[in-house]
């Protein structure tokens, strides 16, 4: 029977390698808004008030690393505490979860381009 802190710190060694993913996509995200954006505002109006993105930025930050920790969580949940029952498929987890957090921080990115080609540049 493997221990709980094994699952802990096997997601745990991983969160830096997330949170880099994560911000290189919400910068990529950011850039095609900003980048977009900025050709259909007036000269000196912002695309998005500055205040607002940092604070967006910064909750969202939190809240994906509160949806991560959610991986050992639940993993200690399902595994009833022995986390060897579990252990196969945290690679898959932690991939799945890669993938939803890349599609979801990028989504702005996409869909916001998409709503103002559609809807006009107004």
């Amino acid at each position: 029977m493997k221990r709980p802190w094994d699952a802990i710190l096997w997601w745990e060694k991983r969160r830096i390698l997330f949170n880099l993913i994560v911000l290189a996509t919400g910068l990529v995200s950011g850039l095609i808004i900003f980048g977009i954006g900025s050709r259909f505002v007036t000269p000196g109006e912002d695309v998005e008030e500055p205040l607002g993105i940092i604070l967006g930025v910064i909750l969202y930050g939190v809240a994906a690393n509160v949806c991560y920790t959610l991986g050992w969580v639940t993993e200690l949940l399902w595994s009833w505490g022995d986390t060897q029952a579990t252990e196969v498929n945290r690679s898959r987890v932690f991939r799945v979860g890669i993938i939803f957090s890349v599609a979801l921080t990028l989504s702005p990115g996409l869909l916001i381009p998409a709503i103002w080609a559609i809807w006009g540049f107004k």
